[in-house]
């Protein structure tokens, strides 16, 4: 069959799925089924896509990270460290609007699937004390959640994106992070206009600040080690679990409450779904290749005579916003343009950060996204009254990425 219909058959099946709610590895895997058996796939054909996917260092690399991040945050949940943060932090800042944007970051860092529930309460507590309407509040909440994913190592989807582009890590984090700091700048302003800051006196306490960065160290190392030093990324997070692990031990006999620490929180914090997810991106990003259509679309695209730049301001857009899930976007768009970027390096890293920053901003507002939907039902709001405060950053973000792509690819 012709390429298009290939690849729009198995992207149907991908999206059908996903609004079925399917798990996304499973969706990944029927949209790996149906794009071979429309290509003519032969039996042995599907055994090589599954074990080339499925057996190479970058899939155990990533089902790794998934992993352990996934027993990390059991960990700093069932530690205190997380009720930690937040205590410290209050005991910390007088600002309340402050504390209305940090916790949903700091609990943003933990990468949890619709963890933004787990922040709604907290945000709404300090949106409550500034008289913020709720819907203002689910905003803040769905914003500051999720502006530091367009520069975050620890999250999954730009795990995906390093690894499938073979770009380090560092790179995207260099790129986009002007990108947070603009978003992250903007939305406190923007989100909070109209409603001035309630402080509280609080000296500064030196011992606070430290137990703040005791509960968060995990995350800090894990962050430093990382973009500091581009460290094989599950022997990061590994420290980082020790470090957790280590945090606030119980009783005078340490090292059994250690014991039973590995005992009883490693196990229960394995999300085996969530591996699923991994495995099911990497062995359709495989049938991608192994059928030709990246290959076919590249061509076609480049017949158009459309910057590619411009399409990397709407495709990725679309996939992240119509699938609501980054790693699957990622997965999607990643092999279909890496054909298209320039092969002078800083240009190409900066395409490459443009296209990860495109299919997050689409993302971020999908209706599809579970902290999106979550967030919406906690404060029981309408969908465009979140929608709309956010329209006004993101659109600022994505100019601030094309003109930075335009200047890198420029020079």
């Amino acid at each position: 069959m012709p390429w298009y219909i290939v690849l729009s058959g198995s992207v149907i099946i991908i999206l059908i799925g996903i609004y079925k709610g399917l798990n996304i590895g499973l969706t990944m895997f029927l949209g790996t089924a149906g794009l071979g058996l429309l290509a003519g796939f032969h039996f042995y054909e599907f055994l090589s896509i599954f074990k080339t996917g499925l057996w190479n260092s970058i899939t155990l690399m990533l089902v790794l990270s998934i992993l352990l991040l996934g027993v990390l945050g059991h960990v700093l949940k069932m530690t205190g460290a997380l009720e930690e943060i937040i205590k410290n932090l209050q005991a910390l800042v007088s600002d309340l609007r402050i504390i209305a944007v940090t916790l949903p970051a700091l609990i943003g860092m933990l990468t949890v699937p619709g963890g933004a529930i787990l922040s709604a309460p907290l945000c709404a507590e300090a949106g409550e004390k500034l008289n913020l309407p709720p819907e203002r509040q689910a905003a803040i909440n769905i914003w500051f959640r999720h502006v530091l994913y367009f520069m975050l190592p620890l999250f999954p989807s730009l795990i995906l994106a390093a690894q499938l582009s073979g770009l380090p890590m560092s790179r995207f984090v260099f790129h986009n992070l002007p990108l947070t700091i603009v978003g992250a700048i903007a939305g406190f302003f923007y989100l909070f206009r109209g409603y001035p800051a309630e402080k509280k006196n609080k000296p500064f306490s030196g011992l606070k600040a430290l137990l703040l960065l005791k509960s968060i160290s995990p995350l800090l190392v894990i962050l430093f080690l990382v973009v500091a030093y581009n460290i094989y990324f599950p022997l990061a997070i590994s420290i980082g679990l020790l470090i957790a692990l280590l945090n606030y031990l119980p009783g005078k006999n340490r090292s059994i409450s250690f014991i039973n620490r590995l005992r009883t929180m490693i196990l229960p914090g394995i999300k085996i779904p969530v591996a699923v997810v991994i495995a099911g991106i990497m062995v359709y990003k495989e049938a991608l290749h192994q059928s030709g259509v990246i290959a076919d679309l590249t061509g076609f695209v480049i017949s158009l005579g459309i910057p590619v730049i411009v399409l990397i301001a709407v495709i990725p857009f679309l996939v992240g916003m119509l699938t609501g899930d980054n790693s699957a976007s990622v997965a999607l768009i990643f092999p279909m343009f890496m054909p298209l970027l320039p092969n002078e390096p800083l240009a190409c890293s900066a395409y490459l950060a443009y296209l990860y920053a495109s299919s997050t901003a689409g993302h971020i507002i999908s209706p599809a996204h579970p902290c999106f939907s979550l967030t919406k039902e906690y404060y029981g709001v309408h969908l465009q009254k979140v929608l709309l405060p956010m329209l006004p950053m993101l659109a600022l973000i994505m100019v601030i990425s094309f003109a930075m792509t335009a200047l890198f690819g420029y020079y």
